[in-house]
């Protein structure tokens, strides 16, 4: 299960035991040991294997993705999900300040088999509520290492439980007509939604075994405090994976397609349900959870396009000048997990440990030297981002392999934080060229524009530049030589503020040595420029403004050099905004 963060504490979970770290100093707070908690998610043989010293190929364990995660982190109490108890513990020590057991049948009665195996169950919590699951669905003695394309052991249960998260007073529960699928029971504010219902191949196992469930499935939405239906739908209920965006009231059903092992027969399609009565909104295929709901925009858990939450129809973005539209999307190098997510980013294994900017719409970058797990382990909360190691057992070529956290500096033009995105053009309204730079990059501590990288021809580190003259360090960094013109389309007919930034990286030219003119549609803007002359030396810039009236939606910028310099005329970067659309 990925690991959950609250009040300043990581909270994870290992094979034998429970932890939690400090997310600020990384220092271990505690460690619990509850025997058996995590196998059902990782191969107890390739544990001793490794144990041992061997390499080992651990494979994907779905696990949490169908089962679901046993914990609940919050600030002030960490609820376990363990052999059908709830283990309320202390968050800053880990003790045990209660346990809670949930009504139902114990699942060695439901089997008449003393090794049946644990009770597993969904487990969430919503304000003063808890939320859980008891006689869970477990078809027969298999191992949940075994959950591959047919197994379902612990995806569902037959019982619905809502308790008093603080002293564990049970308020209400309700039985299945079917089955209550873990992934499909959701919360928010004072509703409760969930499916009774579960996927065919699921439904084919509880009949072999002699149950027999109810023809129709169902979606409803259950008032929280009292299990009271607001609503109940039976209109074409299919899915088994419940999201819910409380800023638009929709409630998406669809299937889970979470790790590259997953069951064989999830549902590819998606609909979009009124929150308010459960009635379709839109209904379409391609399209699998989990996913990520930021405002509007639904995006997939794994690279793709992403969608509209309103419509369900693929999410367009539109050149402002144009209408010209393409599809919104992410993309990665390589990698097996399912994305985290916050307002800011998304966080996914690209390779190395990747990132999605959202805040500016910037591309895919890396944290270079250490890994994102197969399991997501990268979360964005409490003012950091984490990065707890979750790949003990990997044995590809990364150079650090620990625990990390990072916090944000946008105020530093020295770090190095690159990102490509091949779909996305140049926002015709602002945006800036960069010649030689290693890709697209934001400048979060000046202007906020994306720059695009172009190619250049001589680099230096940001860390060289004594002076940026009022420009960026890392666009002074680069330049492109050349005696000839830049053509740039796509714009709109209007006045730009036009911005060129200079710099001379070669330290052994001096004053008077490159001189060039500059033209831009044909009219001089730059007679006789001299950078080193300008900025007061080598590895020091000089930014050059101008106004500038587009016509025809095309800017050429010409640089010609000079007969009194036998060097050939240089630019860093050139920053075009829009002064009145």
């Amino acid at each position: 299960p990925r690991p959950k963060v609250s009040g300043g504490r990581q909270v994870y979970l290992g094979v034998e035991n429970i932890s939690a770290r400090c997310v600020y100093s990384g220092r271990k707070l505690w460690r619990r040991d509850f025997a058996g908690i995590g196998h059902p998610f990782t191969d107890l043989g390739d544990e001793r294997n490794w144990e041992r010293g061997r390499e080992v190929y651990m494979s994907n364990i779905p696990g949490a993705t169908y089962i679901g995660s046993p914990l609940v982190a919050l600030e002030d109490a960490v609820y376990l999900r363990y052999d059908g108890d709830i283990h309320k513990l202390d968050p800053a020590t880990g003790e045990t300040v209660a346990e809670f057991t949930p009504p139902g049948r114990p699942v060695e009665e439901i089997y008449d088999d003393e090794d049946a195996g644990p009770e597993w169950g969904h487990i969430s919590v919503q304000g003063d509520y808890l939320v859980t699951t008891s006689e869970p669905h477990l078809f027969g003695a298999q191992r949940y290492r075994d959950l591959g394309r047919t197994n379902h052991r612990g995806t569902s249960s037959r019982r619905l439980v809502v308790m008093d998260r603080h002293d564990g007073e049970v308020l209400w529960e309700r039985d299945a007509d079917i089955g209550f699928r873990h992934g499909a029971i959701i919360s928010e504010g004072d509703r409760l939604f969930v499916i009774d219902g579960l996927s065919e191949n699921a439904l084919e196992a509880i009949v072999r075994r002699g149950e027999k469930p109810a023809d129709t499935s169902q979606v409803m939405a259950l008032d929280i405090g009292s299990g009271e239906e607001l609503w109940v739908s039976d209109s074409d209920v299919f899915g088994t994976f419940l999201l819910y965006s409380a800023g638009h009231d929709i409630l998406l059903e669809g299937g889970s397609r979470d790790l590259r092992r997953r069951l064989g027969d999830e549902p590819g399609r998606l609909v979009g349900r009124s929150g308010d009565d459960g009635e379709i909104l839109w209904d379409r295929g391609g399209f699998t959870l989990p996913g990520a709901i930021r405002d509007d925009m639904l995006i997939p858990g794994r690279p793709g396009d992403a969608i509209s939450l309103l419509t369900g129809e693929t999410w367009q973005r539109a050149q402002p000048h144009t209408g010209r539209t393409s599809s919104w999307s992410y993309r990665r190098t390589y990698g097996c997990n399912t994305l985290n997510a916050s307002n800011h980013l998304l966080l996914y294994r690209s390779g190395y440990a990747g990132y999605f900017d959202l805040e500016y719409d910037s591309g895919t970058g890396n944290f270079s030297g250490f890994r994102s797990g197969c399991t997501a382990n990268m979360i964005a909360a409490d003012g950091v981002l984490n990065a707890l190691d979750y790949t003990r057992t990997c044995t590809c070529s990364y150079a650090l392999q620990t625990s990390l956290a990072m916090v944000h500096m946008p105020g530093d033009s020295n770090i190095e934080s690159w990102t490509r995105y091949d779909a996305s053009r140049p926002d015709p309204e602002r945006f800036g060229l960069n010649y030689g730079a290693p890709g697209r990059r934001v400048d979060v501590a000046g202007s906020e524009l994306v720059w695009h990288d172009r190619s250049g021809t001589n680099h230096r580190h940001p860390s060289a530049i004594k002076d940026n003259g009022g420009g960026i360090d890392w666009v002074a960094a680069s330049v492109r030589e050349l005696n000839g013109t830049i053509g740039i389309g796509d714009l709109i007919d209007t006045t730009y503020t036009v911005r060129l930034h200079f710099a001379e990286l070669d330290e052994s030219v001096g004053a008077g040595e490159r001189v060039f003119d500059v033209l831009i549609d044909g009219e001089e803007v730059l007679s006789g420029y001299d950078i080193v002359g300008e900025a007061g030396g080598a590895l020091r810039a000089a930014v050059e403004e101008f106004t500038v009236d587009v016509e025809g939606g095309r800017l050429e910028v010409e640089f010609r050099g000079t007969g009194d310099s036998d060097l050939d005329p240089v630019i860093s970067g050139i920053e075009l905004i829009a002064e009145d659309i």
